[in-house]
């Protein structure tokens, strides 16, 4: 890919417009600088405007003083402020709202927040985008034209862009968790990476007879409701999803039934950790191999204990499994397949910023040829290097002194976690050294789940303030429901007086309104 010079990006024609930009020509520096757009058309860029970008969760480190931050104001000639909250993203984005202070940029969250992005909206806190895409957009606005899947995916119902959104770049990017299972411990007892439920159950008795006081130990609530692990072999999953085109709630589905009773019997032969509530010591059951099948992401899981057990037992492999299913050689339609677009840290321009153009032309920055590069990749010559075309990272990144590989990838780049841009695979492909970390996601890739998830629809502000009231009574109650029933502790006789007390909690209405948000989906 080839790199253009790009010395500053940042208000050009603004610095003419004063009462659209709020950049007077008194403060229009002299340096001079030109970017090349998709239409062709050279700008110069460059002005002396602040601007101030707020993230929770962007980075660990003070941006500010990281090559990721000087580079990202250095590129784009941009002098930013980044303000990074200590306390947890949706707990620091109610204090900032509530404060009435608001930065001219906030990148973060506001899907799951309760109220949604609509309220965000009808507050009078973000400002809709499209007025001005394509004359200070316009690398994001040609990106959304050549992807209409995506563009979708990122316009409200109504047709109004609030962001500057997360995208995965490849397939392969939506599949970077999973399950795993010890295939060293497969091989003792001559097994195969188990495919069928029946085959698993015959795998974790093995594990069970080789020591492992917890063959399976993972956490089940979380799993099962985001990628369906086991349930999703009987055609169902601890959350909602979609069915024959009509959005489903797991636990009212009679299948559900059947897979709680598979747990029940493999909790009842110790095959299933005692502790499934909540699994504390995760690292120790499958450093001792007292665990030989758990779930967990490529880097931050097969990486680190394939690492950690390299010098103390080489014959330890943890490898990818495919999510079970209950007959030989079918696909399983659930899995921890995402969409390409992820609502996580999107970045968002307030209505308290004076120099929309100016943000706009930043945040496009990252959909450009040269931002695409820097986010994924760094500065070329420090954190990576071209080889015969191929953004190659250096041994700053691949083999730091004092810190790990993912750590001095958050102080150069966006990659390995996210924000305004468009992620490259040819990161993961670095970042995964191992060959079971590679494999890994082409098997969690080898699934249906995209026919079985809740498209990326948006709820009004009503909407979703109910949904958030009627699912915390929900959530609560099926969780507690459902390790009660694991562990015998209530008969799966009660099974349908738990379903009469959801029903009474709500859960038809939140199907409702999840059917209504699928619908105005579909007609955008």
């Amino acid at each position: 890919m080839k790199k253009k010079k790009l010395t500053a990006y940042l208000c050009a024609a603004a610095c003419v417009a004063a009462a659209v930009s709020g950049c007077g020509a008194g403060k229009v520096k002299t340096k001079s600088a030109e970017i090349i757009y998709p239409d062709g058309g050279v700008y110069p860029m460059q002005c002396n405007d602040t601007l101030t970008v707020w993230s929770s969760s962007l980075s660990v480190n003070n941006l500010s003083e990281i090559p990721l931050g000087i580079n990202w104001q250095k590129n784009t000639g941009a002098n930013i402020r980044f303000i990074q909250p200590m306390n947890g993203s949706e707990e620091a984005l109610s204090v900032l709202v509530a404060s009435g202070d608001l930065p001219d940029i906030m990148i973060t969250n506001l899907y799951n927040v309760p109220g949604g992005i609509s309220k965000y909206a009808d507050d009078g806190i973000i400002v809709p985008l499209n007025d001005y895409m394509e004359e200070y957009a316009p690398n994001f606005t040609k990106y959304l034209k050549e992807h209409p899947d995506i563009d979708k995916m990122v316009r409200s119902d109504d047709g109004k862009y609030y962001s500057f959104p997360f995208i995965r770049g490849d397939e392969k990017l939506a599949s970077s968790s999973g399950l795993t299972v010890r295939k060293d411990m497969l091989d003792k007892a001559g097994l195969a990476v188990p495919e069928t439920i029946d085959e698993w159950h015959t795998a974790l008795k093995a594990f069970k007879d080789q020591g492992a006081t917890a063959p399976l130990s993972y956490d089940l609530g979380y799993w099962e409701r985001y990628s369906s692990i086991f349930m999703g072999a009987y055609g169902t999953k601890a959350d909602f999803y979609m069915k024959d085109g009509e959005v489903k709630y797991g636990y009212l589905e009679p299948e559900m039934k059947e897979a709680i009773s598979t747990f029940n019997t493999w909790y009842k032969e110790g095959l299933i950790d005692k502790n499934i509530v909540k699994v504390a010591d995760l690292d120790a059951n499958i450093l001792n191999s007292q665990t030989g099948a758990s779930c967990m992401w490529a880097g931050s899981g097969i990486g680190k204990y394939m690492n950690a057990m390299a010098q103390k037992d080489p014959s330890f492999e943890l490898v990818a499994a495919p999510n079970p299913v209950l007959h030989k050689g079918d696909r399983s339609e659930f899995g921890g397949k995402e969409q390409l677009y992820n609502v996580n840290n999107n970045a968002f321009i307030t209505t308290a910023c004076d120099n929309i153009e100016l943000a706009m032309r930043f945040l496009d920055y990252g959909y450009s040829e040269e931002g695409h590069m820097f986010l994924n990749f760094g500065t070329e010559g420090e954190s990576y290097t071209l080889v015969d075309g191929y953004p190659q990272y250096t041994d700053k990144i691949l083999n730091p002194n004092d810190k790990t590989v993912s750590e001095a990838m958050g102080e150069h780049f966006l990659a390995a976690s996210s924000g305004p841009f468009v992620q490259d695979y040819r990161y993961i492909e670095q970042y995964y050294k191992l060959d079971q970390q590679k494999d890994a996601l082409n098997v969690w890739s080898q699934t249906d789940a995209p026919k079985r998830n809740i498209p990326m629809v948006s709820f009004t502000a009503e909407e979703s303030q109910r949904l958030s009231a009627i699912m915390s009574n929900v959530q609560t109650t099926a969780d507690e429901m459902l390790f009660k029933f694991i562990m015998g502790i209530e008969p799966l006789d009660k099974y349908d007086s738990f379903i009469s007390k959801i029903k009474q909690l709500g859960i038809d209405e939140a199907i409702d309104i999840y059917t209504a948000a699928v619908k105005r989906y579909n007609n955008r």
